[in-house]
């Protein structure tokens, strides 16, 4: 039964059962491979083979993905609409895009700490970057508008995504996300991209706090497994990386292209790959 966004209490594991969405046959998935071609490929490929096998050795009998920049890529609507703002700002005041950009990113890497990753913090960020020009204080505030639209931008799933979690599915894992984000914002990603169908378990994280090592084992609780059988996917280093390696979680990191989540040390254990697509590989190499 879905649950009303308005009625949600982003603190709780959420746990939403949605129709599989329906692809015609034929029609090209994210790696523009279609139904029949994966079906070939499976026979072809021992890879498809060597998963689940791989995953029975490991004992890992379930995933835990984080979804920015993970799965979708997130960032990039980020750059989008803050070059986008600076560019606006810049031209109605007369300064150098560069000059509001650099400010813009270092505040909100600031507010970002303080405030999660609540929208809201937008309001904090443009008001700070006011007081760093000494005029265009009106344009700096009036363009909130734009950087609004990253919250109603459809994000493009990472290049093989939709396969990778298929063949986890086939393989008889269980998949659970754990996601730190607004919870309207979760609900139109998820939506949009119909990917609510693969996860036996999706916790959302309370947007004005970080992801910590008790987020995660939510996750592995809503999923029924303990945290030796689980394996930890994100690009955070403080929020998905160091957690499932402390609760005791094989990890694969893909590091983030913000800085503020590729801060600190790296866990001896922890695999690191450069795109989601590199996961099944990244078996080999877990110990």
């Amino acid at each position: 039964m879905s649950v009303p966004v308005a009625q949600l209490d982003q603190s709780v594991p959420l746990r939403r059962e949605r129709p599989r969405v329906q692809v015609a046959p034929g029609t090209p998935n994210d790696l523009g491979y279609n139904a029949a071609m994966i079906e070939q490929a499976k026979l072809k490929d021992p890879l498809f083979g060597q998963v689940k096998e791989r995953l029975q050795e490991l004992g890992v009998v379930a995933i835990l993905f984080d979804l920015d920049d993970t799965l979708i890529f997130t960032s990039e609507i980020f750059s989008r609409y803050m070059l986008e703002y600076a560019s606006s700002v810049a031209e109605k005041m007369g300064v150098e895009v560069d000059e509001v950009m650099n400010g813009l990113r270092a505040i909100n890497d600031e507010e970002y700490k303080k405030m999660g990753v609540n929208p809201k913090r937008w309001a904090a960020v443009v008001e700070k970057l006011a007081k760093q020009f000494d005029h265009g204080e009106i344009e700096i505030l009036n363009n909130l508008d734009i950087l609004m639209k990253i919250y109603s931008t459809e994000p493009r799933l990472r290049q093989g995504v939709r396969a990778l979690l298929e063949t986890f599915k086939e393989s008889g894992i269980k998949i659970g996300l754990v996601t730190h984000a607004n919870v309207e914002w979760t609900y139109f990603k998820l939506d949009s991209l119909g990917l609510w169908d693969y996860f036996d378990a999706v916790v959302i994280v309370d947007e004005n706090d970080h992801k910590k090592s008790e987020d995660w084992r939510r996750g592995m609780d809503e999923l029924k497994v303990e945290p030796i059988k689980c394996l930890v996917v994100g690009d955070s280093l403080g929020g998905d990386i160091r957690p499932g390696d402390e609760l005791g979680a094989r990890t694969v990191w893909m590091p983030s292209p913000w800085s503020v989540y590729r801060e600190g040390m790296v866990p001896v254990r922890t695999v690191s790959i450069d795109e989601i697509s590199e996961l099944f590989t990244a078996l080999e190499r877990l110990r």
